[in-house]
């Protein structure tokens, strides 16, 4: 049987509180019987005293203890008369300081432990100035050490001793009705803890479930494909900063969501283009329109180049997604790669009347870690942008430094440059710059998106910005070689 965190959370409230109240009352309850015992026998001994002054008159008169020895009536009448003279002395005025024999006591209060006289005569033991047994108790209690025992003073001089045998326990009636009268009390005030405990812990359960269940419900929501999902977080401990976390979750799956359809419409239309292209020419040629000679055949084979050159950039991009793209690490130097590529570059510039400029301050011995396939692909991709998009006649510069334990790579043009809103989403996948999204001079989109994932495989970064020539800065930062 599955067993919810509810109930769960619920009995782990109610038995600690349970054992908490338990456990107060025991407390409660030791430490109660231990402060009545130490009252009841500072009681005693307070009676012990008094029985010890009247002791001493009787002494005075008779100039012995002879006159009480083994005399245990008489023994018995002043426990009497000393038990009597207690009672009167509890209800002396202590304004008037008379005394009202025909008064009844006030009772005490119900929270403090009864005052009545205790007949103490069988456990008090009567001892002369040696400490010999006189009388009282049983006859081995001169032996015992075990004895509360009081001085009968006269004049300074000790002339006998009271013992105390102590008591085993509680026999007085009015000390165990107190007793019994304050169990009650505990045992009734445990039950109400526990009783309120029952009533506060199953809303305090559900309070401290609200967010748990609001997380449970969102997150079932979110594995529907709802990523418009959020909660409301309502607390600042774990479990707020766990709503935060869900939040971010559901924010960053609906993003890559909206991306993912973005893509795919994306890729459609791009796919979509060159496919009608190449229909339209093919059908044309069969309906006649057209003759299969070699400017059609040109036509037809540079869409099929196009749409081979965009599937392989699909697959270069998926690949690199996925990390099943193989990075080749070796040493080369980047301005070697870098300038061998711009050569490939100055003819077709020259054609399209643009001026192609380098500026390499690199020498041989820089070197860092990388693929020079990879890296030939990165400024082929960034030469290939800039001489597509700049207009004629312009200016395309290439410079590159070490700064910092970094190989710093620029690459910029002139007009027609990028407005600050487009910056950042250049090295988005499909994205393209100019407006009219015209496929004589733009391409699939895929260029700069493919030089971000190549950059980042080499630990580097690359960030575009507006150039001072009019048109767009590309800036690269790769890490030199460290190794000895």
């Amino acid at each position: 049987m599955k067993i919810s965190i509810r109930h769960k959370l619920f009995a782990t409230l109610l038995l600690t509180t349970v054992i908490v109240a338990v456990g107060l009352f025991f407390f409660l309850q030791w430490n109660f019987d231990r402060g009545f015992l130490n009252y009841v026998k500072s009681q005693e001994v307070e009676q012990l005293d008094r029985f010890a002054v009247q002791l001493t008159g009787y002494y005075v008169q008779n100039g012995s203890w002879q006159f009480i020895a083994r005399n245990h009536p008489l023994w018995r009448k002043i426990h009497r008369d000393a038990s009597h003279l207690s009672d009167i002395e509890e209800r002396i005025d202590p304004q008037r300081g008379k005394v009202f024999p025909g008064d009844e006591p006030l009772p005490p209060p119900e929270i403090l432990p009864p005052r009545l006289p205790r007949d103490l005569g069988p456990r008090i033991v009567l001892f002369d100035a040696d400490r010999r047994w006189v009388i009282g108790g049983p006859p081995d209690v001169a032996r015992r050490n075990n004895l509360t025992m009081r001085p009968i003073t006269h004049e300074g001089k000790a002339i006998g001793y009271l013992g105390l045998i102590p008591f085993k326990e509680l026999s007085h009636s009015g000390d165990l009705l107190f007793v019994e009268q304050q169990t009650e009390s505990f045992v009734l005030i445990t039950i109400v803890m526990v009783g309120l405990s029952l009533l506060l812990t199953f809303p305090v359960t559900i309070h401290l479930l609200r967010p748990i269940n609001s997380l449970t419900k969102a997150t079932r929501q979110l594995i529907a494909g709802q990523f418009k999902t959020r909660i409301a977080v309502t607390t600042a401990d774990e479990l707020g900063r766990l709503s935060d976390d869900f939040n971010i979750l559901a924010m960053t799956l609906e993003k890559n969501e909206k991306n993912r359809q973005l893509w795919v419409a994306d890729i459609s239309h791009e796919l979509r283009t060159p496919l009608a292209v190449l229909r339209g020419e093919i059908e044309a040629v069969q309906d006649g329109i057209r003759q299969p000679d070699p400017d059609t055949m040109a036509a037809l084979h540079g869409e099929i180049i196009h749409l081979e050159r965009m599937v392989n950039d699909l697959y270069e991009l998926s690949m690199s997604d996925i990390g099943a793209l193989n990075y080749k690490r070796v040493k080369v130097n980047p301005a070697g790669i870098l300038v061998g590529t711009v050569e490939l570059f100055e003819q077709r510039a020259r054609q399209k009347g643009l001026e192609l400029s380098t500026d390499l301050d690199v020498d041989d011995s820089c070197s860092l870690l990388g693929d020079p396939d990879r890296l030939h692909q990165l400024f082929t991709n960034l030469l290939e942008n800039s001489l597509r998009y700049t207009d004629s006649p312009g200016k395309i510069a290439v410079q590159a430094e070490v700064d910092k334990g970094m190989v710093v790579i620029r690459i910029e043009d002139s007009a027609p440059g990028v407005s600050s809103e487009q910056l950042p989403r250049l090295f988005d996948r499909l994205y393209r710059g100019e407006g009219s999204r015209n496929r004589a001079t733009g391409g699939a989109g895929l260029g700069l998106a493919i030089c971000k994932n190549i950059v980042d495989a080499h630990q580097g970064r690359i960030e575009a910005g507006c150039s001072p020539l009019g048109g767009v800065l590309i800036n690269i930062q790769l890490p030199l070689y460290r190794g000895a």
